[in-house]
């Protein structure tokens, strides 16, 4: 998997937690304008998962997502199909938390 820098994250509303360094598989950033990938950015920080189902979604807000260090959200977008956002490392045990913006066929 190929990763581009993505963001800069002052342009984000309150986060409830770090994204940390923001990447994005090439494929993301070649198709998906950047106000988008900000956009779906803003949502994940918001704690704003998207498309996920209710069981995920209370994954993402328990603390045993955090304790195991992952966050995730997917995203049905009309024009780029669905999207993932994940972000790993949320104890900072590898160096800080790492944000990626990625399309489902990248994992």
């Amino acid at each position: 998997m190929t990763l581009a820098p993505c963001v800069t994250l002052a342009a984000f509303s309150p986060m409830r937690h770090s994204l940390g360094k923001v990447v994005a598989t090439a494929a993301v950033a070649a198709a998906v304008p950047h106000e988008v990938i900000v956009g779906l950015l803003d949502r994940h920080a918001g704690r704003d998962w998207g498309d996920l189902d209710a069981e995920d979604k209370a994954a993402n807000d328990s603390d045993h997502s955090h304790a195991e260090g992952r966050l995730f959200s997917s995203y049905d977008t009309p024009e780029h199909g669905t999207i993932w956002v994940i972000t790993e490392d949320l104890r900072g045990e590898g160096g800080g938390p790492i944000t990626t913006v990625l399309f489902p066929e990248d994992y």
